[in-house]
C-alpha cells in the first residue's frame, strides 16, 4: 500500500475520534446481556438500521432463545468476514451503577472493552465504505453473534455457514495485552457431572445413605489432577451444589468443570478422562454431560501471513501490533476449526475484560479502523 494512502486513512479516522467515541458510547449504553434476548434483539436492530443509514445493507438473524444476529452480507462469496458479538456478560441495571463515560483518554463502562469496541471500529469502517472513502479490495460482511459469552449455540449454525463462504475471517475482540493480536487461542471444554445417590436421615441412619456430596467431593481431585501445566492444559472445577436439607444425606449434587487446551488431543484426552470416572460408592451413580465446546485456534501458514501483513501496516501506521497466545476462546475458534483462515484480536486495547475494571483507550479506536480499512484494501479476496 502507498505511503500517502497509509497517512489518507489514519488522517481520516483520526478526524473522525469524536464520531467513534460517540458511536461507542451508543453501543454501550444499549444493555445486552446474554441471557436477555430481547435486549440483545434491540442494539442488533439498531446496528442494521445504523449500517442502512450508511448505505449497508444489513439483516436481524433470529437465534433461538438468544435474540437476534446481525448479518450484513456483501457478495455471493469470497472476501473478508468482519466477526465479533453483541452480548456482554453484564446483567441489565448495571448501566446505572457504572454509566458509560471518558476519563483521561479512557473510556468506561460494560461491556465497553468486551467488545463494543470492537463493534465501533466496524461500524466506523463500514460507515466509510458507503461513502466511498474505503475501497475494500473484495467483498466484504460482518457478522455479530448473539451468544459468544455463552458458548454461541443458538448462532453456531449461522456462524459456521457464513465462514466457510468467506477466504478470511477478521475477529474484532479486544486487543491483547500490549494491542496485541491473537495468533492462537485455547480450546474450551465444559462438562455437567450429576451425581446420584441415596438420602436418609443424617442422624438417625447415616449408613442407609449413599452421599452424592461425598461423592462430588472425591470427583473435584480427580478432575484436576489432570490437568498439565507443561502442555497448558488447565482443568477446574466452577460450579457446585448438593443436597436439600441440614439433616439429609444428599442425594444429589451436580458439579461444571472447565477445561482448557492448545491442541485437539489434549481436549479428546481431558473429556474422555471425565467420563471414564468410576464412582467409589457403587451406590452413586455418576452421569457426565457435555465435552469440547470449543476447537482450539492454532496458528496456520496462511494466518500468520495475514498477521504479518497486519504488523507491517500497524507499523506504518504509527503503533506495534504484537502477537499473543491466549488462554480465552472465541467464535474465532470456531471460524479456524472449519478451515477459513483467521485472525483475532484486532479490536481497541484496554483491558479488565468481565470485570468492573473494564476500559478501553480511545486513541486506539481511530487507529485500529485506520488499520481494519488498510486490510480490507490491500488484501485481495
Amino acid at each position: 500500500m502507498r505511503a500517502d494512502r497509509v497517512a489518507e486513512l489514519a488522517a481520516l479516522f483520526e478526524g473522525r475520534r469524536e464520531a467513534l467515541v460517540a458511536t461507542l458510547g451508543q453501543l454501550v449504553s444499549r444493555e445486552s446481556p446474554s441471557d436477555d434476548p430481547a435486549r440483545v434483539g434491540e442494539l442488533s436492530r439498531w446496528i442494521a438500521g445504523r449500517l442502512g443509514a450508511a448505505g449497508i445493507p444489513a439483516e436481524c438473524v433470529p437465534c433461538t432463545g438468544r435474540g437476534d444476529a446481525l448479518l450484513s452480507r456483501a457478495g455471493t462469496a469470497g472476501g473478508t468476514l468482519l466477526l465479533g458479538h453483541v452480548d456482554t456478560v453484564w446483567p441489565a441495571g448495571t448501566l446505572s451503577e457504572r454509566p458509560f463515560r471518558v476519563e483521561g483518554g479512557v473510556a468506561k463502562g460494560p461491556g465497553v472493552f468486551d467488545m463494543k469496541g470492537g463493534i465501533a471500529v466496524a461500524l466506523g469502517v463500514l460507515d466509510a465504505v458507503g461513502r466511498g472513502e474505503v475501497r475494500p479490495a473484495g467483498p466484504v460482511s460482518l457478522l455479530l453473534t448473539p451468544d459468544e459469552e455463552v458458548g454461541t449455540t443458538a448462532s453456531r449454525d449461522l456462524l459456521l455457514a457464513e465462514a466457510v463462504r468467506h477466504a478470511r475471517v477478521l475477529v474484532l475482540e479486544p486487543a491483547g495485552d500490549g494491542g496485541a493480536a491473537k495468533l492462537a487461542r485455547k480450546g474450551v471444554g465444559q462438562t455437567t457431572v450429576r451425581f446420584h445417590g441415596v438420602a436418609s436421615h443424617a442422624g438417625l441412619e447415616p449408613e442407609k445413605g449413599a452421599s452424592a456430596l461425598a461423592e462430588l467431593a472425591r470427583f473435584v481431585p480427580f478432575a484436576e489432577a489432570l490437568a498439565d501445566g507443561d502442555l497448558g492444559t488447565s482443568v477446574v472445577p466452577t460450579l457446585a451444589k448438593a443436597g436439600s436439607k441440614a439433616n439429609v444425606v444428599p442425594d444429589s449434587a451436580e458439579l461444571t468443570v472447565d477445561f482448557r487446551f492448545w491442541s485437539g488431543t489434549e481436549g479428546e484426552r481431558i473429556a474422555s478422562a471425565l467420563r471414564s470416572y468410576r464412582s467409589a460408592d457403587p451406590r452413586v451413580s455418576v452421569e457426565v454431560e457435555g465435552g469440547l465446546n470449543r476447537p482450539s485456534m492454532e496458528p496456520t501458514r496462511v494466518s500468520t501471513e495475514m498477521y504479518r501483513v497486519a504488523a507491517a501496516l500497524a507499523a506504518r501506521l504509527g503503533f506495534p501490533l504484537p502477537s499473543a497466545r491466549v488462554g480465552g476462546a472465541s467464535d474465532g475458534n470456531l471460524t479456524a476449526g472449519a478451515g477459513v483462515p483467521t485472525l483475532d484480536g484486532l479490536g481497541p486495547s484496554g483491558g479488565g475484560a468481565h470485570a468492573r475494571t473494564e476500559h478501553l483507550l480511545v486513541e486506539d479506536l481511530p487507529r485500529r479502523c485506520a488499520l481494519l480499512a488498510a486490510l480490507l484494501e490491500e488484501v485481495s479476496a
